[in-house]
């Protein structure tokens, strides 16, 4: 009897031993699906927030960004987009002499403009039907898993270089935001001092870079005054600067406006 009782004890000792370990494994497991899921929901509203802001800006006589999301929405809802196109090809030879005659009128143009509505033209798919509803147009400002109340971050500056000049818009959704820090909080700061250490070694090694490392993530992103990164429009590194990023307010980063999703 006394050593069956010490059988049991020793079962339930690698029982839970067994549990232990497996604890301490999964949940690592577990927040890394749980970033990566809730990152890629957040990415996925990438297509759509850039043909936003991008269309907003087309349609607009001065050609700038602008950060308010009524505006934007008020937009992909009433808005139309203009599109322009050649009456006569003009490369095609048989059109000259029409369009030879036709410009006897000084006042003609061999130009076709059509308005269509927003909506229609920025969200659809290979049939041209519109991938959204007005609940998902009106939403495309929150970001996922907040339950409609964080909206995605959005700044506007203009990037000047000699006589060049263009409009840039940031758009930042943090990760404080939307991961669950009360299910996973150590894993979440696991997370965020990765990418901060990944972030300083690959920076300008100045002296704010390595007061930085010195410090450590916590006692940077708690730091009163905080850090500046940046040089022309230069933002805080507290804890939301840590997330999930579309364009720059430093540079254009590609020709279609400087839209690039990254991770910070």
């Amino acid at each position: 009897m006394k050593k069956t009782a010490i059988t049991l004890v020793l079962l339930a000792a690698v029982v839970g031993l067994i549990y232990w370990i497996w604890s301490m494994l999964s949940v690592p497991i577990h927040f890394e699906q749980h970033f990566k899921s809730r990152q890629q929901a957040v990415i996925e509203k990438e297509e759509y927030i850039i043909k936003l802001v991008q269309g907003y800006r087309d349609a607009n006589a001065d050609k700038k960004f602008t950060t308010s999301w009524d505006e934007l929405i008020d937009f992909a809802l009433n808005g139309t987009m203009e599109y322009r196109s050649q009456i006569y090809d003009e490369n095609n030879l048989k059109n000259a002499e029409i369009l030879a005659e036709l410009r006897k009128d000084k006042n003609w143009k061999n130009e076709r403009i059509v308005r269509v509505p927003a909506r229609d033209t920025l969200f659809d798919d290979d049939l041209g039907v519109c991938r959204l509803s007005e609940e998902d147009i009106c939403n495309l400002r929150y970001i996922p898993f907040t339950h409609n109340t964080e909206e995605f971050e959005l700044d506007t500056a203009t990037y000047e270089v000699g006589s060049y000049r263009t409009h840039l818009i940031r758009c930042h959704a943090p990760y404080i935001k939307f991961i669950d820090t009360d299910t996973y909080n150590q894993e979440f700061w696991n997370e965020l001092n990765d990418r901060f250490n990944y972030f300083i070694n690959h920076a300008e090694a100045n002296e704010d870079m390595k007061k930085m490392k010195a410090d450590g993530l916590k006692a940077t992103v708690t730091r009163n005054p905080k850090f500046m990164i940046g040089e022309a429009h230069p933002i805080p590194m507290d804890l939301e600067f840590f997330g999930v990023t579309f364009g720059s307010l430093e540079e254009p980063t590609n020709e279609a406006g400087n839209w690039g999703g990254s991770s910070n």
